[in-house]
């Protein structure tokens, strides 16, 4: 029995020593980053609640909160809506479902870079195909990213991270609608009601538990966007001004640009206490529309 101990933490040794490595370390040193001064390469300096005093009082700080903050309120409803249509469409008795649902989701696996260069080229003031488009109905043409209103260029970037992400959204929504009792769908068929009938009083109730778990996943995401705003721009100290910047921007900057590892850290804190406190809030909202049985 004694042996059989030893060889059960002996399998269970690589996973702890990931945690602790990889999780528990991280989190512990950066914490103690937040209140010291360090650049990489001299020991750190402890300077208590300056950097986290010094990043709230930052303007441009307060503007990357904000442009996640719309960046969030703009992808999650836009992404969960289209992902459940999407699902829904594909849960269907339609040909080709495979197909479909390799095209829905092959944005997922597309590299960043790749997918940036497509849509700044799409987004193209002059010879972009969304503004071709627009001009064969006689709408001028519009500078998405490179608009002047920072509105515009954030929910720009929500439109492609939509497209990016809508895919892995798609296929947990369509597992979840797949467990749905086809009994249940073939009964209100047989009862007279219409496909609208049954996404919005059947299918939707059941599959509100991934719907409150996609909604949590995107906005972690949307919180954390990072990729989608450098695919596009292309590069931080050069391509993106002031009105555009997020958090994860401003942390990658100071920490790997300007070696602030302290004003980074603090940021990423409070970055993450955002997050908890919206995920706190959504998980508040949860058992007033989500039905587990």
């Amino acid at each position: 029995m004694r042996k059989q101990g030893y060889w059960g933490y002996l399998f269970t040794l690589p996973f702890i020593i990931n945690v602790l490595v990889f999780l528990l370390f991280p989190v512990i040193f950066s914490t103690y980053i937040s209140f010291t001064q360090w650049d990489l390469f001299n020991a750190p300096k402890w300077v208590g609640l300056s950097n986290w005093i010094s990043v709230i009082n930052k303007h441009e700080f307060w503007i990357s909160i904000r442009n996640v903050f719309v960046f969030a309120l703009l992808f999650v409803p836009l992404q969960t809506i289209a992902a459940f249509l999407i699902a829904f469409l594909l849960n269907q008795a339609i040909r080709a479902k495979a197909m479909f649902r390799l095209f829905y989701f092959l944005p997922v696996v597309t590299p960043w870079m790749a997918g940036g260069v497509v849509w700044v080229w799409m987004f193209n003031y002059q010879y972009g195909v969304i503004n071709w488009l627009l001009g064969t109905i006689n709408i001028n043409p519009v500078k998405w990213i490179d608009s002047s209103n920072w509105l515009m260029v954030i929910a720009s970037i929500a439109v492609v991270n939509v497209w990016k992400g809508m895919g892995q959204s798609m296929i947990l929504l369509l597992a979840g609608m797949q467990n749905v009792p086809k009994e249940v769908l073939e009964s209100a068929e047989m009862d007279g009601a219409t496909s609208w009938d049954k996404l919005r009083s059947i299918v939707f109730p059941l599959v509100t538990p991934m719907v409150f778990l996609v909604m949590i996943l995107s906005t972690i995401a949307a919180f954390q966007a990072f990729d989608v705003f450098l695919g596009l721009f292309g590069s931080i100290t050069t391509g993106i001004p002031e009105r555009n910047m997020v958090p994860n921007l401003l942390i990658y900057r100071d920490a790997f640009l300007l070696f602030k590892m302290g004003p980074a850290s603090a940021t990423a804190w409070i970055l993450f206490i955002i997050i908890l406190a919206f995920t706190l809030f959504q998980k508040y909202f949860e058992r007033k529309w989500v039905h587990y049985e």
